[in-house]
């Protein structure tokens, strides 16, 4: 039973039910990372920090799915890089819990919706779910996602999976170290699974981050050269993906890792050749509208 109901955050509901804080991202129609959710989720979070009642935290998505990523409704305006940012200062409030932060992940969790599950603590997912990283699309690249998606993947994998922009079925991933646990049910026993991992690991004072994982040994100089051959005839933003991911591997530790992948993140919004691709995305949404 519900034990304390805060004030309602914009973007995000919040409530208590038996020493775990439940945290919702509640922006329809897939709850987009607008600035709304990113300033909820961080004061949702800071009010499970405080209080001495919650124990653990679930965050899930209500609707139709977890999150598919930046609110495109921002993108081109202020609010898309606005503070908090969701690297700069969302994903740090999360990781810092000291409270077991678990992702209940249902529909979709795409794009930076995937890389906020990849900072908690632990993922329970819908087998169906739909994941993916497709920045390169859009002309930029997933820049949390090229540091932490290596470390549970391997390079090669998650170059793959990044470089082609794949959309797959949660099921594919089993037998990686994405997700704790593949539920093949639907959202409501996610979330019933999810709180209880949540109540098995109330007290754990040792919680895993996967930032605090190695890239899985392997030859990284090779994988990347068959990699960037493979790209010859690509794009420049391909290859600047590319070279954000190779810098998991070559980094001494993960921070460096970021601050190399953060360099081309910034390079890359800031060019025209993003501005046109963005122009071109949202003119292919517009076509499509019209041809439904």
């Amino acid at each position: 039973m519900a034990s304390w109901n805060p004030p309602h955050f914009a973007g995000v509901e919040y409530r208590v039910e038996d020493e775990v804080a439940i945290v919702t991202m509640s922006h329809p129609p897939v709850n987009g990372l607008g600035l709304p959710v990113r300033c909820g989720l961080v004061a949702a979070f800071e009010a499970a920090r405080r209080d001495a009642r919650v124990r653990a935290i679930v965050l899930n998505g209500g609707g139709r799915g977890f999150s598919a990523g930046g609110d495109i409704r921002e993108f081109g305006t202020p609010a898309a890089t606005a503070s908090p940012a969701l690297s700069l200062h969302v994903h740090p409030v999360i990781e810092a819990s000291d409270k077991p932060v678990i992702a209940a992940i249902h529909g979709f969790a795409i794009g930076g919706g995937l890389e906020t599950a990849l900072v908690c603590h632990y993922r329970v997912v819908a087998g169906d779910s739909k994941i993916g990283l497709p920045e390169c699309k859009l002309g930029v690249i997933p820049l949390s996602g090229t540091q932490r998606l290596p470390r549970v993947l391997g390079l090669a994998h998650s170059i793959q999976f990044i470089l082609e922009g794949r959309i797959v079925p949660a099921r594919t991933l089993r037998d990686t170290k994405l997700f704790d646990r593949v539920i093949e049910a639907d959202e409501r026993h996610v979330l019933c699974v999810a709180l209880e991992l949540a109540r098995e690991k109330m007290g754990t004072t040792s919680l895993p981050l996967i930032r605090r994982l190695p890239v899985p040994p392997c030859d990284w100089v090779q994988v990347v050269a068959e990699a960037r051959a493979r790209l010859a005839h690509s794009d420049a933003i391909e290859n600047e993906c590319l070279n954000a991911i190779a810098a998991a591997a070559e980094s001494s530790d993960f921070d460096s890792g970021m601050a190399a992948a953060r360099a081309i993140y910034d390079r890359l919004v800031a060019s025209d050749e993003v501005s046109r691709q963005r122009d071109r995305f949202f003119q292919s949404r517009q076509i499509h509208r019209k041809s439904c």
